[in-house]
């Protein structure tokens, strides 16, 4: 798409998102040019009939009738557009909108009949209005004439009908085209936010190349920095990954900070049950709340630091236990961000997963914080397959 392409659609996109006194004001405009132009069409042809008072506001009438119908129609195509599927959309538009004519018609013709009486106007007007209000019974010749008169009336509509699907169209392609744009935006953002993490990645590798020959405990930091760097930013690009890939990144930081920060503080880390390859779970849930811990726990290098962390596996799903010390000097802010408010995000994540079929629980107390979650495997595809069939 060009452009002066795009730039045409967001011109009509902004017009239909224009003040309602404004669009009264146009509608309005348009309406009295309509009936306008159509009962000074007539004019010449009637001369001398519409002399007469009740045959002007007969052809009044007449036409006033199609706004109704406009408005009728506009309210069954918008309630439509949501609901079929645009080939039924058009086809149950025309359809509603011929059914709309007719009754509409007919009750205008009634109404005429009613204040002057059809038998006092024109030929035509009582000929026809004859058909619409007289016909009781099924008769195929008036039927087709009835129909005839509806679809050549149809031809009336033809102009603010055609300016109501034109500018459906082109909200519909300025809506494609704002999505395709939201995709490539969000493709670039992606592109940008992994390629720091690759060249980073890349780097640490060429410096633990060189590290290694100098210092086995150096490069041993680096590679499992690496390791870690790795599974965040390509590993975890799906939704669920294996539990034992969970587990060792867990582990690999675990070891990152025995390195970082010495014995300070007390690790504790213990492993209940069996982790099996098909055991998946939702990826980085884990890793992220033993990361916080670690953000939360480290205090004064003198005080008594520790993080005790239990994963035990269950039938159907991980349990897994975090709780670890609290600073004895702790602001206020960071109080405030120790009561559970960065959970939030995982409990809507495991919500949207899990709804109902999750634990998450946290205690906080004077000098330590406590954190346990359930978390129900995600089934392998392939079981699903053979539990249905």
């Amino acid at each position: 798409m060009d452009d002066r392409r795009y730039r045409f659609l967001s011109i009509s996109f902004r017009f239909e998102n224009e003040p309602l006194s404004q669009k009264i004001l146009m509608h309005g405009i348009f309406w009295l040019f309509f009936l306008g132009s159509h009962l000074l069409y007539f004019v010449p042809a009637f001369r001398s009939e519409l002399l007469s008072a009740p045959l002007r506001m007969a052809y009044l009438l007449h036409y006033l009738r199609m706004i109704p119908i406009f408005y009728c129609y506009e309210w069954i195509f918008y309630f439509l557009q949501t609901r079929v599927r645009p080939f039924f959309l058009y086809t149950l538009s025309l359809i509603s909108s011929l059914i709309l004519m007719h009754i509409v018609t007919s009750l205008n013709f009634l109404l005429i009949d009613h204040l002057y009486g059809l038998i006092n106007l024109s030929p035509t007007f009582y000929g026809i209005g004859s058909l619409y209000i007289h016909q009781t019974e099924f008769d195929s010749g008036a039927d087709f004439l009835i129909f005839s008169y509806d679809m050549m009336e149809m031809q009336l509509l033809f102009l603010p009908l055609g300016l109501k699907m034109a500018k459906y169209g082109n909200r519909q392609n300025a809506l494609k085209l704002s999505a395709e744009n939201e995709v490539i935006r969000a493709e670039i953002k992606n592109l940008r936010a992994t390629l720091a993490p690759h060249l980073i990645y890349n780097m640490i590798n060429a410096a633990y190349a060189q590290v290694e020959p100098v210092s086995k405990q150096s490069a041993f930091y680096l590679r499992k920095l690496s390791d870690l760097l790795r599974y965040n930013v390509y590993d975890t690009r799906n939704e669920s990954i294996p539990l034992q890939d969970e587990l060792y990144s867990i582990q690999s930081y675990l070891e990152l900070e025995k390195v970082r920060r010495g014995t300070c503080p007390e690790i504790s880390f213990e492993k209940i049950g069996i982790v099996k390859a098909e055991q998946k779970i939702l990826s980085l849930i884990l890793f992220t709340l033993t990361e916080n811990a670690f953000k939360h726990c480290v205090g004064s290098p003198v005080d008594d630091n520790w993080i005790r962390i239990v994963l035990s596996t269950e039938e159907k799903g991980v349990r897994f236990q975090i709780s670890n010390s609290k600073p004895v000097k702790e602001t206020a802010a960071r109080q405030e961000k120790y009561s559970g408010i960065g959970l939030v995000n995982i409990e809507r994540i495991l919500e949207h997963n899990f709804p109902g079929r999750y634990k998450l629980q946290s205690k906080s107390f004077e000098r330590s914080f406590e954190m346990e979650l359930y978390m129900p495997f995600i089934p392998d595809l392939r079981d699903e397959l053979d539990i249905l069939t």
